[in-house]
């Protein structure tokens, strides 16, 4: 088998097989490919679709390799080097030696990150150690009806809110994100960013959904923004993938009490209207934030999915 001589990050030269998975960066160009392989292979997890892919790219430092119409993702984070369960047509036992092998050859650890709806079957088998809980990356998912009119006991608070909004901001208006409202958006995120500053991560979060809004477009997002008195106090916007809807944006302006209840109660009555299939909402992790974790287990999810961390 041919070789070739590489560099790795540690300055070693090493000699691997041509055949091996060849990675590169992951940018705006790839966005066709990836909604291939997310269209025909839907995932409820944010880790498989176009927003929790392009917006986190350069925080995860993403790239990819398409082989045998199979999407390979590696990235890395304050632990090294770690991957995505691959997305596609070859299975786990054809596409995990891969990776193995591509680790064997670079000296670093197979580390995978599997959501639990999509693990290998043999993930005990696929695993050199005992495959470990992520608690920080698990997902909260909701049933959609629960977002329309935040009904049931458990839901009394959210509904107080919503409710409050409604009675007190009689003149709101409500527009359908389409791109013409950039400039507004931008301006509203400055003035958001002032106030809710909480480390790098939102730093990050804030810039990679700045570059999206002016960019809107060109991505398959849907979402709204709510006016009051012309003013823009409150935004929102997804994908919808098989019969999920992935939330990646919520801002709100809390001196308005209830927009927060106002944003998605709204955008779940114009999904239900677009997408008529979704049938969860996927609020994304919380990042091991305390406070989000609080507010998204407030809202009462109908189920997790789990993330766990495997070796090929």
């Amino acid at each position: 088998m041919e070789s070739t001589l590489i560099k790795t990050e540690s300055a070693a030269i090493k000699t691997v097989p041509e055949t091996i998975l060849k990675f590169r960066k992951v940018g705006m160009k790839d966005l066709n490919s990836l909604m291939h392989f997310i269209a025909d292979y839907p995932s409820r997890s944010c880790d498989f679709s176009i927003g929790g892919i392009l917006l986190w790219t350069d925080y995860f430092n993403y790239e990819i390799c398409v082989i045998d119409d199979t999407l390979f993702l590696k990235g890395s984070d304050e632990r090294g080097v770690f991957f995505h369960q691959p997305l596609g047509h070859l299975s786990d036992m054809e596409s995990l030696p891969l990776i193995r092998e591509y680790c064997d050859a670079y000296g670093i650890s197979s580390r995978i990150i599997t959501p639990q709806e999509c693990a290998p079957e043999n993930i005990d088998e696929c695993a050199m150690s005992h495959p470990a809980y992520l608690p920080d990356w698990r997902e909260y998912v909701y049933n959609i009806e629960q977002f329309l009119k935040f009904s049931g006991k458990k839901m009394e608070k959210k509904r107080n809110h919503l409710n409050y909004f409604m009675n007190h901001y009689t003149n709101y208006e409500m527009e359908i994100l389409d791109g013409s409202q950039t400039d507004e958006l931008t301006e509203f995120n400055d003035k958001f960013n002032l106030y809710h500053k909480d480390g790098d991560t939102f730093d990050y979060e804030s810039s990679a959904i700045g570059k999206a809004i002016e960019n809107y477009n060109l991505y398959p997002f849907f979402g709204l923004l709510i006016r009051y008195e012309g003013k823009i106090i409150g935004y929102t916007f997804g994908e919808a993938v098989g019969d999920t809807f992935i939330i990646h944006a919520e801002k709100g302006d809390i001196e308005y009490r209830g927009v927060y209840q106002a944003l998605s109660s709204l955008l779940s009555r114009e999904i239900q209207k677009k997408y008529p299939e979704i049938h969860f909402l996927n609020r994304e992790d919380d990042m091991g934030n305390e406070y989000l974790r609080q507010s998204k287990l407030s809202y009462h999810p109908t189920k997790f999915i789990a993330k766990w961390e495997i070796s090929a």
